[in-house]
């Protein structure tokens, strides 16, 4: 548990009031340093990376152990919005241990991640285009088609792969 002070102003005397509320628990170190890097590209152009959201806890592997996802288009670049581009951004999953520790397990490029449900249940939809949709490249970016797909848990090869296309949820 951490502390925290609050001074109030009362009728010209001050007044401390102390409150305890449970410390978020730290990512990952190798999810930290990604994130570090990533906030790194937006400070190195004049701007103030705004990571809050950006790491998504979830266990998408069904193991009951906590899973992260770092998602690149969930990071605000205050002072200098186009450090990341206005279109596709980069996701990486990570299996989580248990222990405080995880491994790299799935990265992409991608417009947008939803996620699903809780608990085993849960899933992790990337909005992708073109071929990830099962389609073929449009000719400009104005006419491709969009689509929503999930990844989903190979145990054998440890790692998340994209479903079956046909799994693919079309966006209109």
């Amino acid at each position: 548990m951490r502390t925290a002070t609050l001074v109030v102003a009362a009728t010209g005397s001050w007044i401390l009031c102390s409150a305890a509320y449970a410390a978020s628990p730290k990512a990952p170190a190798v999810v930290a340093a990604d994130l570090a890097a990533i906030a790194a590209d937006c400070t190195g152009v004049g701007g103030k990376a705004l990571t809050n959201d950006a790491i998504k806890r979830v266990d998408l592997n069904g193991d009951g152990k906590e899973d992260y996802v770092l998602d690149v288009g969930s990071i605000i670049c205050e002072g200098a919005a186009s450090a990341y581009g206005d279109r596709a951004k980069g996701v990486t999953v990570y299996v989580g241990d248990g222990a405080n520790g995880a491994k790299s397990a799935f990265s992409d490029w991608v417009y947008a991640i939803r996620i699903e449900g809780t608990g085993p249940a849960a899933r992790l939809w990337l909005s992708v285009s073109g071929q990830q949709c099962g389609r073929k490249p449009a000719a400009d970016f104005a006419s491709e088609s969009f689509c929503e797909r999930y990844i989903a848990w190979n145990a054998k090869a440890q790692k998340f792969d994209y479903a079956p296309v046909s799994t693919v949820k079309m966006i209109q």
